[in-house]
């Protein structure tokens, strides 16, 4: 069927155009509408993606400073750990040094006790000369510590082992006046007996010492002052004794100390102490066999002039007999022999006088009839010293030092040499020679004791064929290198072969074949 077209009539048309038109203005006007919309929603959204943008910039620059910020905190803590760590080790490494220091102290404190005597009086017990002096110093340092054992009842004072306990003496005299004094009193014949009592006094024993402060009794008062103040604020100083008690000047001195320090502190009388020393309360000791008990006399004494007495009858049958008078008896640490100090039946001669060869010594004359005399020394006579030599623990010969030469004498040496040719050395140092006439070298007038002490060190340069195998006491050669191996600067040195040896003296062999260990060997050895 064909198709049908429907044509509106002219009535149907503007309406519908009409209609359409509304349709369409309603259409455009819901898509202005809608578009308006869209712009809106369009706008805001660009904001606030533009607000996101803002917000995402603004936290990757937190998180940056954040990240910064921590890797910089980060480099602190790691410097701040380091130096806790430094701080840490050095803290400890520090206390273990504080805690190494406080026992060492303590070890010290408690062991190294030290014990001074300060004396200013005279040993008086023993003679005088090298062996007086060398006895007196063993008797003090026995005697300190006897006392030492009953003050300290639970401390080991013999223990030289360990060092714990040491000795310090200071004798503070006026040695020249001493010296005068004890010469003009008849106890010592020289003064040169008492320095010799001295310097082994101090050799005896290697803390003591025999200070000489010369005249002047504030200056050994001032000398004793001091020690006494220094050693009693020392810690390892356990105790002081000290032999003030003849003079009272000392006392306040010591009262001063005697409060805080009367534990520490023994007084030594050396005679009945004065009543002020008494009143201190301090401990008081005697050592009688050291020291003397009475003052000495007020004056020289002098020597008693010879007498002419009616001869007894059994001396009857000698003419012209005239007796001395027996002297005052003095004690016998005057050195005197009792023959001296017995009378002496002498026969009168016209005013002998006394040999040079006496040095004030007791003497007697004996003579028949005013003849021709025989002067006899009955002063006690000093015993010959008995060669030795010394040796190492090894038993190994050890050469003692020379003195020094004197130049004027090395100048005399030296023009007699080049004048009457080499010196013979068994000539001159031995006092014989087995070549005699047949002998090579120079013999001729004896040289001086200096020219002879040049000799002496020129035969020492030598070397000895049986070096430390050697036992002749008179060998004037030498026996090992004196300078030792660490020291010699030889490149062809003759006693190579001992720089390796124990240069320490050990003991002295006499000629005899006996044996003596050196006493400042033991005392280290023990």
């Amino acid at each position: 069927m064909p198709a049908e077209f429907y044509i509106p009539s002219a009535s149907f048309a503007p309406r519908v155009l009409d209609n359409t038109l509304h349709h369409c203005d309603n259409f455009f006007k819901r898509d202005l509408e809608l578009g308006f919309e869209l712009v809106g929603m369009s706008k805001t959204y660009a904001d606030r993606l533009e607000a996101f943008r803002k917000s995402d910039a603004e936290r990757d620059a937190l998180v940056a400073q954040i990240l910064q910020d921590y890797e910089e905190l980060k480099l602190k803590v790691g410097e701040i750990s380091d130096d806790y760590r430094n701080e840490v080790a050095s803290r400890r490494m520090w206390q273990a040094k504080a805690a190494t220091c406080e026992r060492e102290l303590e070890q010290a404190v408690s062991q190294q006790k030290q014990v001074a005597v300060s004396i200013s009086t005279s040993s008086q017990g023993y003679g005088m000369g090298k062996e007086g002096g060398a006895e007196a110093a063993h008797q003090l340092h026995k005697e300190v510590q006897r006392h030492l054992k009953a003050i300290y009842p639970d401390s080991n004072v013999d223990d030289w082992n360990m060092q714990v306990w040491e000795t310090v003496v200071q004798v503070v005299l006026n040695l020249s006046g001493l010296a005068t004094k004890l010469q003009s009193c008849g106890i010592i014949m020289s003064p040169n007996e008492l320095l010799a009592f001295g310097r082994s006094f101090g050799l005896a024993q290697p803390l003591f010492s025999f200070v000489d402060v010369g005249g002047g009794k504030e200056r050994a008062d001032h000398k004793l002052r001091e020690h006494l103040r220094l050693y009693l604020r020392i810690a390892q100083c356990k105790h002081v004794f000290f032999a003030p008690c003849h003079d009272n000047g000392y006392l306040p001195v010591l009262e001063s100390y005697r409060r805080e320090h009367s534990s520490r502190m023994t007084l030594i009388e050396t005679r009945p102490a004065e009543p002020g020393y008494v009143e201190l309360g301090l401990r008081r000791i005697q050592m009688p066999t050291l020291f003397r008990s009475d003052n000495l006399p007020g004056g020289p004494v002098k020597s008693m002039p010879t007498v002419a007495l009616e001869a007894p009858a059994n001396l009857a049958g000698m003419p012209n007999a005239v007796l001395s008078p027996q002297p005052k008896k003095l004690p016998n640490r005057t050195g005197l022999s009792t023959q001296a100090q017995n009378a002496a039946i002498m026969p009168k001669a016209p005013s002998p006088a006394p040999s040079n060869e006496s040095n004030g010594s007791s003497w007697a004359t004996i003579g028949k009839n005013g003849g021709s005399t025989k002067t006899i020394n009955i002063a006690p006579q000093k015993k010959p010293s008995r060669k030795y030599i010394l040796v190492n623990r090894y038993s190994e010969r050890l050469d003692e030092d020379l003195p020094r030469t004197d130049p004027a004498a090395e100048n005399r040496f030296q023009k007699r040499t080049e004048t009457y040719g080499k010196h013979c050395n068994s000539y001159h140092l031995l006092g014989r020679c087995e070549r005699g006439e047949y002998c090579d070298y120079q013999h001729g007038e004896k040289l001086t004791a200096g020219e002879r002490l040049v000799l002496m060190h020129k035969a020492r340069s030598l070397s000895c064929p049986k070096k430390i195998a050697c036992a002749d006491v008179i060998c004037p050669y030498g026996h090992h290198c004196k300078y030792g191996g660490g020291h010699c600067y030889f490149d062809r040195c003759y006693y190579a072969d001992t720089h390796t040896m124990d240069l320490e003296p050990a003991k002295r062999i006499y000629e005899d074949g006996s044996e003596e260990w050196l006493p400042n060997y033991l005392e280290k050895s023990r």
